[in-house]
């Protein structure tokens, strides 16, 4: 055969493979190379004609733009990787100052020395907002300023908490009144029923950040606390816990005034 027919015979070739190429659309294209990941390997000569367009940088090769979308793929792992170790390290702090406040709480020596260890690990240790402890004035004989109206309450507990012994989120303007001053400026809290049924009262604990406590978060770590309170307090509020809290004061009042003179 000679040159002139056979670059004849080539053209025709071409001509038809480029009428077939036509008539196949992208998603073809697509599901033949993800069938077929070693065809660049196998026809590396195609390689050399592929180019794919960059307003910024020009024409760029198919596998240049390869390696940069790996490059754009392991830096998004890294980034996702940093944020789950960092988010396990704060888990991790969490949990130890929860421990921690467990073990105080069942160490405490009266009911004032409780809601000494409870605002200071949330308003100190955990730097939020508020730490409100409010009991109810029919279950437990507790100082004024820890009462709790129950007929208030109920209403709290119909449109908070549905079933659930901890409720996380935002408060309205009546219910922030209720739990927190205004000077406190609560945006999003943690409310706790205290009791079997909740028959105690409610442990509240707010911060300025409306995000800072929100319904989709865990609260395996503070519905423990709940349990924990729910077991103390009776006892620390019974009468004979309260006149044995009553005579220890008055018996170190004795001792400080006697050591003064």
């Amino acid at each position: 055969m000679s040159n002139k027919k056979a670059t004849s015979v080539n053209k025709v070739a071409v001509t038809e493979s480029m009428q077939a190429v036509e008539q196949l659309d992208a998603a073809m294209v697509v599901d033949y190379l993800q069938s077929h990941p070693d065809f660049f390997e196998q026809q590396p000569e195609v390689l050399a004609h592929l180019n794919m367009k960059h307003q910024a940088q020009g024409s760029v090769s198919l596998i240049e733009r390869q390696q940069r979308a790996l490059r754009d793929k392991i830096a998004a792992l890294e980034d996702e990787i940093t944020a789950l170790m960092a988010n396990a390290q704060h888990n991790e702090l969490l949990f130890r100052r929860y421990s921690n406040l467990y073990q105080q709480l069942l160490k405490a020596n009266g009911f004032a020395e409780l809601v000494a260890v409870l605002e200071n690990t949330f308003t100190q240790e955990m730097g939020l907002t508020a730490c409100s402890l409010k009991l109810f004035d029919n279950a437990l004989a507790v100082p004024e300023q820890y009462q709790f109206s129950a007929d208030t309450h109920k209403q709290l507990l119909s449109r908070r908490f549905q079933g659930q012994p901890v409720y996380l989120g935002r408060l309205s303007q009546d219910e922030q009144k209720l739990l927190f001053s205004a000077e406190q400026q609560v945006q999003s809290a943690a409310l706790l029923q205290l009791g079997v049924q909740g028959e105690l009262g409610i442990l509240a604990v707010g911060s300025r950040d409306s995000l800072h406590f929100e319904p989709a978060m865990d609260f395996l770590l503070i519905s423990q606390l709940q349990v924990l309170l729910g077991f103390l307090l009776p006892g620390m509020l019974s009468p004979e816990q309260l006149a044995a809290n009553a005579k220890e004061s008055a018996a170190a009042s004795s001792i400080a005034s006697n050591t003064e003179r």
